[in-house]
């Protein structure tokens, strides 16, 4: 995961049958969590939540 610091990427998170998706930079990861700059959030998001991460 350290290596997504810094990365613009999209984050999938929830179940394969539904999904929320999170789109920004990642500024830190710790601790089983993923603190990630969107257009208008600072959100934390745990690790274990993610289904998958793509770098565009």
């Amino acid at each position: 995961m350290k290596e997504l610091q810094g990365k613009n990427v999209v984050v999938a998170l929830g179940t394969t049958n539904f999904s929320n998706v999170v789109k920004g930079d990642v500024l830190d990861v710790s601790d089983g969590w993923l603190k990630i700059q969107t257009k208008k959030t600072l959100e934390f998001i745990r690790v274990d939540a993610i289904i998958k991460i793509s770098v565009p």
